[in-house]
C-alpha cells in the first residue's frame, strides 16, 4: 500500500453494485462477484458464540475472541486483495495509494454489514493509526459492559493492517458504545506496543473507563508511563 500519489482512478460503488452478491436459490448459496461464498450471521448466533466462549474459556474468552477476529481478518484481507487488487484494478494493493485502499476498505465494511469505518492517519509518522467504527456488530448487541466488548473487531483490524503494511500490527479498542461512546475507536500499532498497552490497562481500578485520549497520549509519550488519569467509574455489568 503506497502513501504516494495514486496512479489508479477510483471506481466507487464496487461493493454496492446490484450483482456483487449473487444468490443461487437452487444450490442455496450466495457468492460475491469474485466467486467467494458468503453467509449472514444473526445477532442470536453472535451472542451464542460469545456466551459459549465465556462458558468454555472463562476469563480467557477476550483473548480467544481476539484471536478469532485475527484469523477472520487474515482471510478477509486476502479476499480484499483479490476483489480490489486483482479483480478491479488488475494490480496488487501495494501499488495503490493508501487513500484508494482505505476508500474501498470502508466501502467493504459498509456493504458487508461490519459498520461505518473511518481511518485517521494523523499519527502515522509516530507509528499509530486510529480507526473509528460506527454501528459495529458486538457493541450493537451487547447492551452494556464495564469493559470494551469488540475484541473480535480489534483482532480483525490488526490482521487487515498487518496484511496491508507488511508489518506485525495489532489493535486495541479504546472507546466502546457499551461504555457511553458514540462509536468504537481502535488504536492500531506494532504488536508489542499494543500488548504493553493492554497490560497497562489491566492495572486500571475495577469498573473504570480509561479514556481514548488518555491511552493515545500515553502511547504518544505525552503522559508518564505509570499514569492512569482520565478514567471514570462505571457500573459493573456482566
Amino acid at each position: 500500500m503506497s502513501t504516494g500519489e495514486a496512479s489508479f482512478r477510483l471506481r466507487p460503488g464496487f461493493y454496492s453494485r446490484p450483482d456483487f452478491f449473487v444468490t443461487d436459490i437452487v444450490k442455496g448459496t450466495t457468492r460475491t462477484a469474485t466467486g467467494t461464498r458468503v453467509c449472514a450471521l444473526t445477532n442470536d448466533f453472535l451472542i451464542g458464540f460469545r456466551d459459549a466462549l465465556i462458558y468454555e474459556t472463562g476469563k480467557s474468552y477476550r483473548k480467544v475472541m481476539k484471536r478469532c477476529g485475527r484469523r477472520w481478518g487474515e482471510q478477509f484481507a486476502k479476499r480484499f486483495e483479490k476483489e480490489i487488487g486483482n479483480y478491479l484494478f488488475k494490480a496488487s494493493l501495494s501499488e495503490l495509494s493508501a487513500g484508494t485502499v482505505h476508500t474501498y476498505l470502508a466501502e467493504a465494511f459498509n456493504y458487508h454489514g461490519y459498520g461505518l469505518l473511518k481511518i485517521n492517519l494523523t499519527y502515522l509518522e509516530q507509528g499509530i493509526i486510529v480507526a473509528e467504527l460506527a454501528h459495529s456488530m458486538m457493541p450493537s448487541i451487547v447492551s452494556s459492559s464495564d469493559r470494551p466488548v469488540d475484541m473480535l473487531m480489534a483482532g480483525f483490524l490488526g490482521a487487515i493492517f498487518s496484511y496491508l503494511s507488511g508489518q506485525d500490527l495489532d489493535a486495541i479498542q479504546t472507546a466502546c458504545p457499551t461504555q457511553g461512546a458514540e462509536s468504537s475507536l481502535f488504536v492500531i500499532a506494532a504488536s508489542p506496543w499494543i500488548a504493553e498497552t493492554e497490560t497497562w490497562l489491566l492495572k486500571a481500578p475495577p469498573h473504570t473507563v480509561v479514556a481514548h485520549e488518555t491511552i493515545l497520549k500515553r502511547m504518544l509519550g505525552e503522559t508518564l508511563p505509570g499514569e492512569l488519569t482520565g478514567s471514570a467509574p462505571v457500573e459493573a455489568t456482566s
